[in-house]
C-alpha cells in the first residue's frame, strides 16, 4: 500500500530544464523525500483527505486554476482556487452548492467575469456563480428538474452566454440536450434545444466555445440507427442566441465499433476531437479535425494512443500550437494518468504517451485538464480503489509546454485541518 504521508507533502521540481523537440521522450523529475515546507499545501496546519465522492472538474480563470469536485460534506460540491505557483488557496474547500439539495458530478467554465458551477442533484441540474477571489455569489439557481437528465453534465461559456449540455433519456431514446445560461445566472428560453436526432440513442456530451466564429461545438456519442455496439461519435454547432447549425447533427468518425467518451477544444483555427475506441479487446484512443463550418478535416481520424490496456476518458486543453490531452490508462495494470501533446494540425507529439499522475496512491482516475499563465494544469481522483463512490482524493499536478511535469509529489486538493494545530505553538 502506498503510504498517505507522500500525499501530505510534495517539493516542487525546480529545474524546468531545456523544450523537449517534437516527440522527444518525456521524463519525469526525480523524486525527493517529503518536506512540508517545500510543499504547496498551506503549510502544516493542513494535511490531505479523502473528501471527494464523485467527479472533478477544472477550468481557469482570473489569473487561476478552479477546480471542483462532488464531496462528502454538505451541499456535495467543493472546490478551491489554484495559484500559477502551484499554491492552493482554498485549502479547507469553497463549499459551493450553498442549496438545499445535494450535488455530484460537478462541472465548471468561465465566462470572463465569473466561475459558472454546474452539477446533477438526481432530480435535475443546479448551477451557481463564483468569483475569481473565491466568492459564492448569489443563489443556487435550477437549469432543469427533471428525474429523465442524465449526465455527464457539461459546460462552455461565452462572455454572452454558457452553454450547459446533458442528456435527457425517455422512452426508446435518449438524446443530447442543452439548456443556454445568462451571465447574471438566468435560464433563457429556447425554443429547439436537442442537438441530436430523436429516437436514437445519444449519450456522452461534451462542448467547447469557438471565440473566432461565435459559436459551441457539442459532440457525443450516438447509436443512430446502428446495433448497440457500433456508436459513432457525432457533433453539432449552436449559436449564442440558441440557433442549432447543423440539423440533427453530422458525423465526426464513423469508425466500426463502440466510439465513446469524447471531448472537444477550440484551438484558434479549428476544433480537435478526441474519443475512446472500444472497437478492439483493448481501448485505445482516436482524434479527429473538425472546421469552424462543421468539415470534418480527417474523416479516417488518426490514432492518439495505443498502448497495452484500456486508454479511455480523454480530455484536453489547448493553447498557441498545441494541446495536451490525458486520460485514464491501465496499461501497467492499475488505473493511471497518462497524456501526449497534440499539435495543431493533428500531430501527435509523445505517440507512446508520457505518465502525468504519480504513485502517490494505487490508482488514479478521472482526469480533467485546463490552461493558464505558462503551464497545463491536470487534476485527477486518486484512491486505494477506483471504484466509484468511495471517499478519495483529488490531485493536481502542472505540466509544462515540453511535457516537464512540475509537481512530484501530486498536489493534494482536497484537504483538512490536522487535528494537532491548535497544539501547536
Amino acid at each position: 500500500m502506498v503510504l498517505v504521508s507522500t500525499l501530505l507533502a510534495g517539493a516542487l521540481q525546480a529545474g524546468c530544464g531545456q523544450a523537449r523537440e517534437e516527440g522527444e521522450p518525456t521524463t519525469r523529475g526525480e523524486r525527493s523525500a517529503p518536506s512540508p515546507e517545500a510543499t504547496h499545501a498551506p503549510g502544516r496546519d493542513f494535511q490531505a483527505a479523502p473528501l471527494a465522492r464523485s467527479g472533478a472538474a477544472v477550468t481557469s480563470g482570473g489569473g487561476k486554476y478552479f477546480a471542483v469536485w462532488g464531496d462528502i460534506r454538505q451541499g456535495g460540491i467543493y472546490g478551491t482556487r489554484v495559484a500559477q505557483d502551484g499554491t492552493v488557496l482554498d485549502p479547507e474547500g469553497l463549499r459551493i452548492n450553498v442549496g438545499t439539495s445535494t450535488g455530484f458530478d460537478p462541472a465548471v467554465a468561465f465566462d470572463g467575469t465569473h466561475f459558472f458551477v454546474v452539477w446533477e442533484t438526481g432530480e435535475g441540474i443546479e448551477g451557481i456563480r463564483v468569483r475569481t477571489n473565491g466568492t459564492v455569489q448569489g443563489k443556487v439557481f435550477s437549469i432543469i428538474r427533471s428525474g429523465e437528465t442524465f449526465g455527464p453534465v457539461r459546460i462552455a461559456c461565452s462572455r454572452q452566454v454558457c452553454l450547459v449540455t446533458f442528456t435527457v433519456v425517455g422512452t426508446d431514446e435518449s438524446v443530447i440536450h442543452f439548456k443556454r445560461v445568462s451571465p447574471e445566472g438566468v435560464v433563457l428560453p429556447t425554443p429547439d434545444e436537442t442537438v441530436s436526432q430523436g429516437f436514437a440513442y445519444a449519450f456522452d456530451g461534451a462542448v467547447t466555445w469557438s471565440s473566432t466564429t461565435k459559436q459551441f461545438l457539442v459532440v457525443w456519442s450516438d447509436a443512430r440507427g446502428d446495433t448497440p455496439d457500433e456508436n459513432d461519435i457525432h457533433g453539432n454547432r449552436v449559436g449564442e442566441s440558441g440557433v442549432i447549425l447543423d440539423g440533427t447533427g453530422f458525423p465526426i468518425s464513423r469508425s466500426p465499433g463502440l466510439q465513446v467518451t469524447p471531448d472537444v477544444v477550440w484551438t484558434g483555427r479549428r476544433f480537435q476531437v478526441v474519443w475512446a475506441d472500444l472497437a478492439g479487446p483493448d481501448a485505445n484512443l482516436r482524434g479527429t479535425l473538425v472546421r469552424s463550418d462543421g468539415t470534418v478535416e480527417t474523416p479516417g481520424g488518426f490514432d492518439v494512443c495505443v498502448a497495452p490496456g484500456h486508454q479511455r476518458d480523454p480530455r484536453l486543453a489547448h493553447h498557441r500550437s498545441k494541446s495536451l490531452i490525458v486520460w485514464d490508462d491501465t496499461r501497467e495494470g492499475s488505473h493511471q494518468i497518462w497524456g501526449t501533446r497534440l499539435g495543431e494540425d493533428g500531430g501527435v507529439w509523445d505517440p507512446g504517451g508520457f505518465r502525468v499522475s504519480g504513485d502517490d496512491t494505487a490508482q488514479a482516475f478521472g482526469p480533467e485538464v485546463t490552461f493558464a499563465g505558462t503551464r497545463f494544469f491536470a487534476i485527477h481522483g486518486a484512491g486505494e480503489t477506483a471504484k466509484p463512490g468511495v471517499p478519495h482524493f483529488v490531485l493536481g499536478t502542472r505540466v509544462g509546454h515540453d511535457a516537464d511535469i512540475k509537481d512530484t509529489p501530486a498536489l493534494p486538493l482536497t484537504l483538512e485541518q490536522r487535528p494537532d494545530t491548535s497544539r501547536r505553538q
